[in-house]
């Protein structure tokens, strides 16, 4: 079972990355990790998610958001956490089922899209998509960032 905290850095464990060190473009290093059916029970009694809304043809699935719980250890990958930051929104789309009855291996993947300055604050948009090793895509994320310099 690999948990977000299992492969998210936190805050100041390391230096962070300012704003200055992204680079529109850079691609995020791939995070493997596996999305168990502990994993999948934990986040639906978290989210009080009903799992008769997540049955797909007969089968029971998870709640597809159970891998953004990993978004931003794909990005800390490249770019350690800074202090400070504010989400400011993200676009996801879902692509294919992840199962609730049996073990999910997922690829994290991503790329810095955009990086700009407005009223002050300082932007960061980036991309992270989930796959299954064979390709498959589970889930794909447009993210906004704002962070403090």
């Amino acid at each position: 079972m690999t948990r977000p905290t299992d492969v998210k850095p936190r805050e100041g464990e390391q230096p962070a990355a300012l704003y200055k060190d992204w680079v529109v473009g850079a691609e995020f290093p791939p995070l493997p990790f596996t999305i168990t059916r502990d994993v999948v029970q934990e986040y639906q009694s978290v989210v009080a998610a009903d799992p008769a809304n997540y049955v797909i043809k007969g089968r029971q699935a998870a709640p597809p958001n159970v891998v953004l719980v990993y978004m931003m250890a794909v990005m800390y990958r490249l770019y350690p956490p800074q202090q400070g930051g504010i989400m400011i929104g993200n676009t996801i789309e879902f692509h294919n089922p992840i199962w609730a009855d049996e073990d999910t291996d997922v690829i994290g993947t991503g790329r810095v899209t955009e990086k700009f300055e407005k009223k002050g604050r300082k932007y960061i948009c980036y991309d992270v998509d989930f796959k299954r090793p064979d390709g498959t895509r589970l889930v794909s994320c447009s993210h906004t960032s704002a962070f403090p310099e």
